[in-house]
């Protein structure tokens, strides 16, 4: 079964600062917002983007040994999101000219992800970086990375329902959402390809942990949600690791509270003006990246990002984000404890200490 068009994208999510100013991105860059989701299948108007991100169109692929693998050059472009992340993704367009058919996609697959694209992403997005800076508030590039494949097939010769390509080529779908030239296992196959959401009968997407498969000529909303849902998992990672080094540095709890001039003083200022700072810095971040895209409902759009955030375990990631958050509350609330309990001693014994100076003063004048 030959295709007669389609796209490979290779996605990578990075991390490049607290937040980015979009309007100031537009006066310095050559940008246009992303296109709002379609009113096709069934899609309310209230499902958008809360703010739009950013393209930058980076041009063609010139300088990537990639000509073995693709008959089009490619093209590269950045998508730049305003809670401080950046998705860089390399387009091929496939057409009669590649002589692909499905059986193909296997190897074609295998052939991508052997390529060294996430270093050659990372050289782009330093680049970009520096030129962006005054648009990015705290501006750095993190080391963490999430990349995310995307085979759209728009046409094939035989022109197949969603159903039966998926029944003809099930081992074959399988092999290149795993990047595998060996045939896999049955179970192997059924675990890749547990994941389907299909609207019309002639249209499919499989969703798996690194890569889907979008048979689908209206394809554009879905390849967006997913590039989208790879930027959600790289934040899920990155605040997970911030989290981390900062519960590290937090790890041996301060000394115990030394009576001291504890009246004139403020122990333990720094370490809870810190843990406050990064709870509310944390959960802030949180809240802008799941605000930015609401899907809701038995949508196709909405159940297209359950499926893939049940793919990315996204709901395990924010329980562990929720659990360390909790360890930082409490760590806030047991200095806060040992202040006020020293408080109260030390106030406690000014009492008696003033009372005892009352009897000393009144058996004193007898």
């Amino acid at each position: 079964m030959k295709i007669i068009q389609g796209q490979i994208r290779a996605c990578f999510a990075f991390d490049i600062g607290y937040e980015v100013k979009l309007d100031l991105l537009q006066k310095i860059a050559a940008v246009t917002p992303v296109p709002p989701i379609s009113r096709k299948k069934q899609t309310p108007p209230y499902l958008q983007y809360t703010v739009p991100p950013q393209i930058l169109s980076l041009g063609p692929i010139d300088d990537l040994q990639q000509s073995h693998i693709f008959e089009s050059p490619g093209s590269i472009r950045a998508t730049v999101f305003d809670f401080g992340a950046l998705s860089l993704a390399y387009h091929w367009t496939l057409d009669e000219r590649d002589d692909l058919s499905i059986e193909d996609l296997p190897a074609l697959s295998h052939k991508l992800h052997q390529l060294d694209l996430e270093s050659h992403a990372r050289g782009l997005v330093t680049g970009l970086l520096a030129n962006l800076a005054p648009a990015i508030l705290r501006p750095r590039l993190d080391s963490l990375v999430e990349d995310y494949y995307l085979f759209i097939i728009e046409r094939l010769d035989e022109n197949p329902g969603g159903e039966d390509l998926l029944n003809r080529y099930h081992p074959t779908l399988a092999q290149t959402l795993r990047f595998e030239v060996q045939p896999l296992s049955r179970t192997q196959q059924e675990e890749a390809l547990s994941q389907s959401v299909s609207y019309y009968e002639n249209d499919l997407a499989l969703i798996d942990w690194n890569a889907s498969i979008l048979y689908d000529p209206d394809y554009e909303d879905s390849a967006n949600v997913l590039e989208f849902l790879n930027v959600e998992l790289l934040e899920a990672r990155f605040v997970d690791s911030q989290l981390d080094r900062r519960l590290l540095s937090h790890a041996p709890l301060p000394p115990p509270i030394r009576f001291g001039l504890l009246p004139f003083r403020a122990p333990y200022q720094k370490q809870i003006e810190e843990l406050a700072e990064l709870k509310s810095e944390f959960l802030l971040l949180n809240e802008r990246v799941d605000n930015s895209l609401k899907l809701i409902g038995d949508l196709y759009l909405a159940r297209l990002h359950s499926a893939a955030a049940r793919r990315f375990y996204l709901h395990e990631w924010n329980l562990i984000i929720s659990r360390k958050l909790e360890i930082i509350n409490d760590l806030y609330e047991m200095l806060t404890d040992r202040i006020q309990v020293a408080q109260s001693q030390v106030l406690e014994l000014i009492i008696i200490i003033l009372i005892l100076v009352e009897l000393v003063i009144g058996l004193s004048k007898r």
